[in-house]
């Protein structure tokens, strides 16, 4: 059987995940994430499972985000074409993970070392450009880019 995808788009994250939370108690879904999406905090909940499931789960969650004045947008998307799901749903990843018996090498932290000394560490947000003096959270004046915004 094919998987549907549901979005539910709700304003911030505790009631993102009490919306998740409701959904996954009111139908067999899989919680695929939560994404945090630009602008005034709001939060989109990725679910999949058959179509009848994911149409139940997001009323569910939807009802609950509009009692709560959080509602944003919602989507299920049926039989999507292949491609479309973000991400492979996490309990997937772990189960079968946790179902092959292939011994893993030990990770050293000295390849991991040797990429972050490469590559340049961005502190301000704003410009991401790594010789601005500002940190995040500074006032924007002191970005070295401040007066060129908008050419």
């Amino acid at each position: 059987m094919k998987q549907s995808l549901g979005l539910l788009e709700v304003s911030g994250l505790a009631l993102a995940i009490n919306c998740a939370d409701a959904m996954a108690k009111a139908a067999s879904i899989t919680l695929l994430g939560l994404e945090k999406t630009n602008g005034s905090g709001w939060t989109v909940i990725n679910i999949a499972g058959d179509v009848a499931s994911v149409q139940s789960a997001i009323a569910t969650g939807a009802s609950l985000a509009e009692t709560q004045g959080g509602l944003v947008a919602q989507k299920v998307i049926a039989r999507p074409a292949n491609g479309i799901f973000p991400t492979r749903p996490r309990s997937e990843v772990t189960n079968t993970a946790s179902a092959q018996t292939v011994q893993e090498a030990p990770v050293t932290a000295e390849p991991l070392a040797a990429a972050e000394a490469t590559q340049a560490r961005v502190t301000c947000n704003l410009c991401l450009d790594p010789a601005c003096p500002r940190q995040k959270g500074e006032p924007r004046t002191l970005c070295i880019h401040s007066g060129q915004r908008g050419e």
